[in-house]
């Protein structure tokens, strides 16, 4: 019984030691993880927008495993710029490619008026047809709320 109560002991001690260096290393870098996230959403609405005037709009759609943060372009003739992932939890292999460049480019130059309908006017990935349609609705979102927007 005493070496039980020993070892518990001990694997509590253990335990709050590593508790204490988790807290003391996510409380160190928290404020540069912030200010790289934030340069990081900076450089991406710079590339959507293309040197173009216009305003990036953040849309928030629910895809196959969770929301997915997005940034969308749209200029001032209501059209796509671009269109940039910030965050998804996607399946890995098939939600995931929604990050990637082949797809996302199909946005640009679509406007309000297009229907966004995978698999209709918009490559659906293999495999993923509830992510692509989780970007479409969130391009739809982005226009809805960039008419709110103002200029950036």
């Amino acid at each position: 019984m005493k070496e039980i109560i020993s070892l518990g002991l001990f694997l509590a001690f253990a335990s709050a030691i590593a508790a204490g260096m988790l807290a003391f290393t996510y409380t160190s870098t928290y404020d540069r993880i912030v200010m790289e996230k934030q340069k990081e959403i900076e450089s991406a609405k710079t590339e959507i927008l293309a040197g173009q005037k216009g305003k990036v709009v953040e849309a928030l759609p629910k895809g196959y495993a969770g929301n997915i943060n997005m940034l969308v372009g749209i200029d001032e003739n209501n059209k796509v710029t671009g269109v940039k992932i910030i965050t998804m939890n996607e399946t890995p292999g098939l939600g995931a490619n929604a990050a990637d460049a082949n797809f996302l480019r199909q946005f640009i130059g679509k406007s309000q008026s297009d229907r966004f309908v995978p698999k209709e006017d918009i490559q659906a990935l293999t495999g993923a047809t509830i992510t692509s349609r989780a970007v479409c609705n969130g391009v739809k979102e982005a226009f809805i709320k960039g008419s709110q927007a103002p200029q950036k």
